[in-house]
């Protein structure tokens, strides 16, 4: 092309000095950032380890440059037969955005990883930089470098024990013996045995170890009546619900005792070969 005066002579088209006087640079302040900012990595600052349900572990999504959060993005998390999808919790305006996942009833996984590279969705907000870039979302490949999975080690065990069954309790003079029925899970780490002259008691007897189910309540009163419940506990430290209450009134057991029925008049007769 061409540049001329209206006598067709040539332009000059050496400009001045950059950033000098009459320069672009000195005569405007223009920013010009067409980098959008990208997922760099996902971690966690949760300590490695075995989470149970009700645990909480802070997602990290870190990226390349500071972005601003609108709305509420969420990660979707790979959690067995029903993934977790967790809310935007902090960190718009820094590089690193957070997302705190509560352990649910039946979520189960050997190495937590988000579901797929598309994990991390908008939701109907933004991630955007300062300038306005929206970011790529995309994310490591599951398992890969970068990716939570890879980069920690988090066990999710969401699965609760059965609560026990067939919870017995046998008076005997000065004491009650519990027994019940063993759990089945491979997991199980211990029974809780709670007991009280009150229903529903919370006041914790004893721990039992998985592998035994008897417990004997001793120096009590006799004469007194006593309520026991008892829970499960596994590994992860999931705990089941109580078992419902049994009592028992333990007292002297000494002497004969003999049920009659004559099919009538149905009575009881008591004799004591002590006496």
């Amino acid at each position: 092309g061409t540049i001329n005066d209206a006598a067709g002579n040539a332009a000059t088209l050496t400009l001045a000095a950059v950033g000098q006087a009459n320069s672009l640079g000195a005569n405007k302040a223009l920013v010009i950032d067409g980098v959008v900012p990208t997922v760099a990595s996902v971690t966690s600052t949760t300590s490695n380890g075995t989470l149970k349900v009700g645990d909480v572990a802070a997602i990290t999504v870190t990226f390349s440059e500071a972005v601003t959060v609108s709305g509420t993005p969420q990660l979707t998390l790979e959690t067995g037969s029903s993934d977790a999808v967790v809310d935007y919790t902090s960190g718009s305006g820094g590089t690193t955005l957070t997302f705190n996942y509560t352990v649910a009833s039946g979520h189960v996984s050997s190495d937590l990883d988000y579901a797929s590279t598309s994990a991390l969705a908008l939701n109907g907000g933004t991630i955007n930089d300062a300038a306005g870039n929206a970011a790529t979302l995309t994310l490591a490949a599951v398992g890969q470098a970068n990716s939570l999975g890879a980069n920690k080690a988090l066990v999710i065990d969401g699965v609760l024990p059965s609560t026990p069954t067939g919870l017995v309790a046998t008076p005997g003079n000065g004491q009650n013996v519990l027994t019940w029925t063993a759990n089945s899970e491979s997991d199980l780490a211990s029974y809780k045995v709670y007991g009280g002259t009150s229903s529903s008691p919370t006041n914790l007897l004893s721990t039992i170890s998985a592998g035994t189910q008897t417990y004997t309540h001793s120096s009590l009163t006799n004469g007194t009546l006593y309520y026991y419940r008892i829970t499960a506990l596994d590994n992860a430290g999931n705990v089941t619900s109580y078992t419902s209450d049994v009592s028992s009134l333990p007292h002297v057991i000494d002497g004969n005792y003999a049920l009659s029925f004559d099919g009538s008049n149905d009575k009881i007769e008591i004799s004591n070969s002590n006496a």
